[in-house]
């Protein structure tokens, strides 16, 4: 089985190559980066970001990948529906399973961001997916500034520092649950979980069976 991963970030990679090869050892993974994307998010470039990652989605499936995943989360549902409107194979957006989840089993949510342009398509994706499942939400968006970059230059433990106390932060407001917005936070998930003694949701393992459907396994 071969599965694309369509990236802007190059913290994306390493969790999701980790997590398929222990989950899926035989799939075939090809990883498709372009961090120029970040930029056109940052600048409101929609329609470049659109343009640019079309091409990636066509290299996918020339590629040979039977579906793709998108892992950035500042892509909107909008965006989402005109690239799978035009993808030659099966597209799944990585937070879109994680959204769900959430919201269908908390209330009051705290959505920990490292990255700024990821803020406004995170909150929008898990208000229409509480619309669309008949669900009341309150969302407490939370910026880690600082970590994304510190992530970047290779700082892991601060950047896991940062959003650690960004959590607890959001712990003490207080919310029912904590929404890791990020698939490169994916890995505090276990440990904020136990440590804060709440339900912790990251895009990783949720998009797993939607990544199988898609593939219709």
């Amino acid at each position: 089985m071969h599965l694309a991963l369509i990236h802007t970030s190059p913290a994306a990679i390493a969790p999701l190559i980790r997590y398929y090869a222990e989950r899926e050892p035989e799939w075939k993974l090809t990883n498709l980066l372009d961090d120029g994307l970040l930029r056109f998010f940052r600048e409101r470039r929609e329609d470049d970001a659109e343009a640019a990652l079309a091409s990636l989605v066509d290299r996918a499936a020339g590629y040979g990948a039977r579906a793709a995943l998108l892992t950035c989360s500042a892509v909107s549902l909008a965006l989402l529906a005109r690239l799978q409107a035009r993808s030659p194979v099966p597209l799944v957006k990585i937070d879109v399973p994680m959204a769900r989840a959430a919201v269908s089993q908390a209330r009051r949510i705290g959505v920990l961001i490292s990255f700024a342009p990821t803020l406004q398509p995170t909150v929008s994706l898990l208000e229409e997916t509480a619309a669309s499942l008949g669900r009341q939400v309150e969302l407490l968006p939370h910026l880690c500034d600082g970590a994304y970059e510190a992530l970047l230059a290779g700082d892991t433990a601060t950047h896991d520092r940062i959003l650690q106390s960004g959590a607890e932060e959001l712990a003490a407001r207080p919310v029912e649950a904590i929404v890791l917005a990020q698939v490169s936070m994916a890995h505090l998930r276990d440990s904020l979980a136990g440590a804060l003694s709440l339900p912790v949701f990251s895009s990783l393992e949720t998009s797993h069976a939607a990544v199988r459907e898609a593939l219709g396994l």
